[in-house]
Formats: C-alpha cells, structure tokens, sequence
C-alpha cells in the first residue's frame, strides 16, 4: 500500500512540475513546435495528475477492507 501511495504522489508532483515548465515555455508559443511541445507538455501533466488522484481515491477505498482481513 505504501508504494502505490509514493507513487500516486510521485505521478501528482511531476504532473505539477510539467504544468509549471509548460507555462514557462507557453510565453514564447509563436511556431508549431512550441505549440506542440505545449500541448504535449500539458496533456502528460494533466494525465499523470488525473492517474495519481486516481490511485489515491482507490487507495482510501480499499484501506478499511485490508485493515479488516488483517
């Protein structure tokens, strides 16, 4: 259980991290390539954040079962 919960906050603060760089590189969007770049970068953020917050919700609906069998 421990591991899955590193992980869901792992997945949650490097999706934070792609979010910042993506508004950092997001100013200078002028060609295609940062546009693509910048949509990338904000698709993986927001996917590892929606995986993460994802695992931790079945992580708190799982606990009081596990707890239980033990």
């Amino acid at each position: 259980m421990l591991k899955k919960l590193k992980l869901s906050a792992a997945l949650i603060i490097i999706g934070e991290l792609l979010s910042w760089t993506q508004n950092y590189f997001a100013s200078d969007a002028t060609s295609n390539f940062s546009e693509f770049t910048s949509g990338v970068l904000l698709g993986l953020s927001v996917g590892m954040k929606l995986i993460g917050i994802i695992l931790i919700i079945l992580l708190i609906v799982k606990y009081p079962k596990e707890e239980k069998n033990s």
